[in-house]
Protein backbone atom coordinates (compact mmCIF):
# COMPACT_ATOMS: atom_id res chain seq x y z
CA UNK A 1 0.00 0.00 0.00
CA UNK A 2 2.73 2.49 0.99
CA UNK A 3 4.77 1.53 -2.09
CA UNK A 4 1.72 2.16 -4.28
CA UNK A 5 1.24 5.60 -2.71
CA UNK A 6 4.90 6.41 -3.43
CA UNK A 7 4.55 5.26 -7.05
CA UNK A 8 1.40 7.34 -7.45
CA UNK A 9 3.32 10.42 -6.25
CA UNK A 10 6.06 9.69 -8.83
CA UNK A 11 3.34 9.64 -11.50
CA UNK A 12 1.96 12.93 -10.14
CA UNK A 13 5.49 14.41 -10.19
CA UNK A 14 5.86 13.61 -13.88
CA UNK A 15 2.40 15.02 -14.61
CA UNK A 16 3.16 18.24 -12.66
CA UNK A 17 6.53 18.72 -14.42
CA UNK A 18 4.81 18.38 -17.80
CA UNK A 19 2.15 20.85 -16.70
CA UNK A 20 4.73 23.42 -15.56
CA UNK A 21 6.55 22.98 -18.88
CA UNK A 22 3.30 23.54 -20.78
CA UNK A 23 2.55 26.75 -18.87
CA UNK A 24 6.12 28.02 -19.39
CA UNK A 25 5.74 27.49 -23.14
CA UNK A 26 2.51 29.51 -23.06
CA UNK A 27 4.53 32.59 -22.10
CA UNK A 28 6.48 32.35 -25.35
CA UNK A 29 3.44 31.96 -27.59
CA UNK A 30 1.63 34.92 -29.17
CA UNK A 31 -1.60 35.76 -27.37
CA UNK A 32 -4.98 35.02 -28.92
CA UNK A 33 -8.06 37.17 -28.49
CA UNK A 34 -10.00 36.07 -25.45
CA UNK A 35 -13.36 34.41 -26.01
CA UNK A 36 -15.83 32.33 -24.01
CA UNK A 37 -14.17 29.25 -25.57
CA UNK A 38 -10.63 30.13 -24.42
CA UNK A 39 -8.98 27.13 -22.76
CA UNK A 40 -7.03 26.43 -19.59
CA UNK A 41 -3.33 27.47 -19.74
CA UNK A 42 -3.78 29.39 -22.99
CA UNK A 43 -2.30 32.87 -23.44
CA UNK A 44 -4.98 35.41 -24.29
CA UNK A 45 -5.36 39.13 -24.82
CA UNK A 46 -8.27 40.60 -22.88
CA UNK A 47 -9.95 43.92 -23.64
CA UNK A 48 -12.53 45.26 -21.21
CA UNK A 49 -13.41 47.49 -18.28
CA UNK A 50 -13.15 46.97 -14.54
CA UNK A 51 -16.68 46.31 -13.28
CA UNK A 52 -16.31 46.57 -9.48
CA UNK A 53 -13.77 47.17 -6.73
CA UNK A 54 -11.01 44.54 -6.44
CA UNK A 55 -11.44 41.27 -4.57
CA UNK A 56 -8.71 40.88 -1.94
CA UNK A 57 -7.92 37.22 -1.22
CA UNK A 58 -5.73 36.70 1.84
CA UNK A 59 -2.29 35.44 0.85
CA UNK A 60 1.23 35.50 2.28
CA UNK A 61 3.87 37.44 0.37
CA UNK A 62 7.24 36.12 -0.84
CA UNK A 63 8.86 36.67 2.58
CA UNK A 64 5.88 35.48 4.61
CA UNK A 65 4.40 38.95 5.06
CA UNK A 66 0.64 39.36 5.37
CA UNK A 67 -1.25 40.68 2.39
CA UNK A 68 -3.67 39.94 -0.43
CA UNK A 69 -3.83 38.62 -3.96
CA UNK A 70 -5.70 41.31 -5.90
CA UNK A 71 -8.37 40.16 -8.37
CA UNK A 72 -10.12 42.54 -10.76
CA UNK A 73 -13.53 41.72 -12.28
CA UNK A 74 -13.12 42.65 -15.97
CA UNK A 75 -16.23 42.86 -18.14
CA UNK A 76 -15.50 41.64 -21.67
CA UNK A 77 -17.26 39.91 -24.59
CA UNK A 78 -20.44 39.09 -22.71
CA UNK A 79 -18.80 37.72 -19.58
CA UNK A 80 -16.78 38.73 -16.52
CA UNK A 81 -13.21 37.52 -16.13
CA UNK A 82 -11.41 37.69 -12.80
CA UNK A 83 -7.90 38.91 -13.47
CA UNK A 84 -5.20 38.38 -10.85
CA UNK A 85 -3.43 41.73 -11.00
CA UNK A 86 -0.76 41.11 -8.34
CA UNK A 87 -0.15 41.12 -4.59
CA UNK A 88 -0.62 43.98 -2.15
CA UNK A 89 0.21 44.32 1.58
CA UNK A 90 -3.04 46.24 2.13
CA UNK A 91 -6.49 46.80 0.70
CA UNK A 92 -7.23 49.90 -1.38
CA UNK A 93 -9.99 51.61 -3.38
CA UNK A 94 -9.72 52.23 -7.10
CA UNK A 95 -9.79 55.73 -8.56
CA UNK A 96 -12.72 56.80 -10.73
CA UNK A 97 -10.62 56.71 -13.90
CA UNK A 98 -9.78 53.04 -13.29
CA UNK A 99 -13.41 52.19 -14.04
CA UNK A 100 -13.58 54.45 -17.10
CA UNK A 101 -10.45 53.37 -18.97
CA UNK A 102 -10.53 50.37 -21.29
CA UNK A 103 -7.91 47.83 -20.19
CA UNK A 104 -5.94 45.72 -22.67
CA UNK A 105 -3.59 43.07 -21.31
CA UNK A 106 -2.16 39.61 -21.91
CA UNK A 107 -2.80 36.80 -19.43
CA UNK A 108 -2.49 33.05 -18.87
CA UNK A 109 -5.76 31.31 -18.01
CA UNK A 110 -5.53 29.25 -14.80
CA UNK A 111 -7.88 27.50 -12.41
CA UNK A 112 -9.14 29.71 -9.55
CA UNK A 113 -7.93 29.31 -5.97
CA UNK A 114 -10.52 27.01 -4.42
CA UNK A 115 -11.37 26.01 -0.87
CA UNK A 116 -9.76 22.82 0.44
CA UNK A 117 -9.92 20.96 3.76
CA UNK A 118 -7.45 23.38 5.38
CA UNK A 119 -8.92 26.63 4.02
CA UNK A 120 -10.95 28.70 6.52
CA UNK A 121 -14.42 29.89 5.57
CA UNK A 122 -14.71 33.33 4.01
CA UNK A 123 -16.00 36.14 6.24
CA UNK A 124 -16.96 39.78 5.79
CA UNK A 125 -13.42 40.76 6.88
CA UNK A 126 -11.26 38.15 5.16
CA UNK A 127 -11.60 36.18 1.93
CA UNK A 128 -9.50 33.01 1.74
CA UNK A 129 -10.74 31.57 -1.55
CA UNK A 130 -12.77 32.61 -4.58
CA UNK A 131 -16.39 31.51 -4.31
CA UNK A 132 -17.16 31.67 -8.03
CA UNK A 133 -20.87 30.82 -7.67
CA UNK A 134 -21.44 33.56 -5.08
CA UNK A 135 -19.52 36.12 -7.15
CA UNK A 136 -21.64 35.31 -10.19
CA UNK A 137 -24.78 35.93 -8.12
CA UNK A 138 -23.39 39.23 -6.82
CA UNK A 139 -22.42 40.47 -10.29
CA UNK A 140 -25.67 39.18 -11.82
CA UNK A 141 -23.68 38.30 -14.93
CA UNK A 142 -21.96 35.21 -16.30
CA UNK A 143 -18.55 34.62 -14.73
CA UNK A 144 -15.81 32.96 -16.77
CA UNK A 145 -14.68 29.83 -14.88
CA UNK A 146 -10.91 30.47 -15.24
CA UNK A 147 -8.66 33.16 -13.78
CA UNK A 148 -6.63 35.47 -16.03
CA UNK A 149 -3.20 35.80 -14.40
CA UNK A 150 -1.29 38.69 -15.93
CA UNK A 151 2.17 40.19 -15.50
CA UNK A 152 1.33 43.51 -17.14
CA UNK A 153 1.18 46.78 -15.20
CA UNK A 154 -2.59 46.80 -15.16
CA UNK A 155 -2.65 49.02 -12.04
CA UNK A 156 0.93 50.33 -12.01
CA UNK A 157 0.13 53.28 -9.73
CA UNK A 158 -0.79 50.85 -6.92
CA UNK A 159 2.66 49.19 -6.92
CA UNK A 160 1.34 45.65 -6.98
CA UNK A 161 3.99 42.94 -6.67
CA UNK A 162 4.12 40.30 -9.37
CA UNK A 163 5.97 37.04 -9.83
CA UNK A 164 8.10 36.72 -12.95
CA UNK A 165 6.56 33.36 -13.74
CA UNK A 166 3.50 31.50 -12.61
CA UNK A 167 4.54 29.07 -9.88
CA UNK A 168 2.68 25.88 -9.16
CA UNK A 169 3.33 23.86 -5.98
CA UNK A 170 5.33 20.73 -6.81
CA UNK A 171 6.04 18.67 -3.67
CA UNK A 172 5.35 15.25 -5.19
CA UNK A 173 9.01 14.14 -5.02
CA UNK A 174 9.04 14.81 -1.26
CA UNK A 175 5.76 12.93 -0.85
CA UNK A 176 7.08 9.97 -2.87
CA UNK A 177 10.28 9.78 -0.82
CA UNK A 178 8.22 9.90 2.39
CA UNK A 179 5.99 6.99 1.34
CA UNK A 180 8.94 4.92 0.07
CA UNK A 181 10.88 5.61 3.29
CA UNK A 182 7.94 4.50 5.44
CA UNK A 183 7.60 1.36 3.33
CA UNK A 184 11.33 0.61 3.74
CA UNK A 185 11.25 1.19 7.52
CA UNK A 186 8.23 -1.10 7.97
CA UNK A 187 9.89 -3.86 5.90
CA UNK A 188 13.10 -3.62 7.97
CA UNK A 189 11.10 -3.63 11.23
CA UNK A 190 9.16 -6.68 10.05
CA UNK A 191 12.37 -8.56 9.13
CA UNK A 192 13.95 -7.73 12.49
CA UNK A 193 10.79 -8.90 14.25
CA UNK A 194 10.77 -12.18 12.27
CA UNK A 195 14.45 -12.77 13.08
CA UNK A 196 13.78 -12.39 16.80
CA UNK A 197 11.01 -14.96 16.62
Amino acid sequence: MLFSLGSWQVYRLQWKNELISEISKSYLKPSKNFSSNSELYSKVQITGKILHEPIFVYSLGSKGSYGYDVYLPIETVGTIVLSKAGWSPKKFKLAKKDFEDVKVFDAILLKPKRKNAFTPDNSTELIFFLDMSLLELNYKKKLFPLIAENNSNLLKEYNLKKTEKIKLPNNHLQYALTWYSLCFVIIIAFLVYRKKI
